[in-house]
């Protein structure tokens, strides 16, 4: 494979999970930016879309988790000679001429990722930094983001026991802790949605994130929208959050950030009490809270260490 030019070290990856029309969208605008796509689809029933001819198909016929998912599109981009995967949601539409400009900067040196900015425009209060400089972050989503096979390999690949929530937030803490950089370019903006959720009235949406502005708290802001709370997803946040911070505890705390708190006590606060409260089924998502919080503590945990 000729490698001369940089976008041509670059393939891309896309995690299906019961796909639909997006999907599709998704891969037709890839085709027409990268030579190759890697497919892995964690369907329990058949693919319902026709797949463009540059996708290689991946598929165990059963859901085995985003983590897993990621790890063997990575194995088999390296078994094909590409160096960077750029890893997508699968109902996400890469922007034209972004994998171009991503690839001006892969030399770089010691960069593991290369990511633009993420937001969920149905969440009134993100807001596009509207700049075209760069600048160096500690952590980045998967979706969008263009990951150095070299250095995934070198800090441990994506934590398989994982699944799903916080798989980014370990894998870049153990990129960022052995040396590697990750750089967005704001520029380059992905609208990319969070969770299922119902906006409510543009006068509700605005009181509400003027609240959070006065008390300096972005949590009231997302009163701005209906959540539909998954007991499953709860499970996972739950379980995984313990989980992450036995497994970093030399280095800090870990994921916190995405509750807009800096421990345990926060994230009751913010993430485990609202996801009661707003549940349609209460007492199922209070059974996913208890049983993830006792899976998290129950789990063999093997400590990282730096490998820098």
């Amino acid at each position: 494979m000729d490698m001369t030019n940089k976008k041509d070290k670059i393939a891309a990856g896309v995690v299906l999970f019961n796909p639909d029309y997006r999907t599709l969208e998704c891969l037709k605008r890839l085709k027409g930016e990268i030579e190759r796509i890697y497919v892995f689809d964690n369907s329990t029933k058949p693919l319902n879309i026709t797949l463009p001819d540059n996708v290689v198909y991946i598929s165990e016929r059963e859901n085995k988790g985003v983590a897993y998912a990621l790890n063997r599109i990575m194995e088999k981009a390296k078994v094909e000679g590409f160096e960077w995967v750029l890893t997508m949601d699968q109902d996400s539409i890469l922007p034209e001429g972004m994998i171009e400009d991503f690839s001006m900067y892969l030399d770089k040196q010691n960069i593991g990722i290369v990511c633009p900015q993420v937001i969920d425009k149905r969440r009134a209060y993100m807001k596009v930094k509207q700049d075209d400089n760069m600048q160096y972050i500690d952590m980045c989503i998967t979706s969008a983001s263009c990951t150095s096979i070299k250095a995934w390999e070198k800090v441990g690949k994506f934590d398989e026991w994982l699944f799903i929530d916080l798989v980014d937030n370990d894998f870049c803490k153990r990129l960022v802790l052995s040396g590697y950089k990750i750089l967005q370019l704001k520029r380059w903006v992905i609208d990319q949605e969070f969770g299922k959720i119902q906006p409510k009235s543009k006068t509700v949406q605005k009181f509400w994130i003027r609240v959070s502005k006065i008390l300096h708290n972005q949590n009231f802001a997302k009163f701005s929208y209906k959540k539909i709370v998954s007991p499953m997803r709860v499970y996972y946040t739950c379980r995984n959050i313990i989980y992450v911070n036995r497994k970093m505890k030399k280095y800090g705390k870990t994921a916190y950030e995405n509750y807009n708190c800096n421990g345990y006590l926060g994230f009751v606060i913010n993430f485990i009490l609202p996801s009661i409260l707003r549940a349609d089924k209460k007492i199922d998502v209070i059974k996913a809270v208890w049983n993830g919080t006792r899976d998290g503590c129950l789990k063999s945990v093997k400590i990282w260490n730096n490998y820098k």
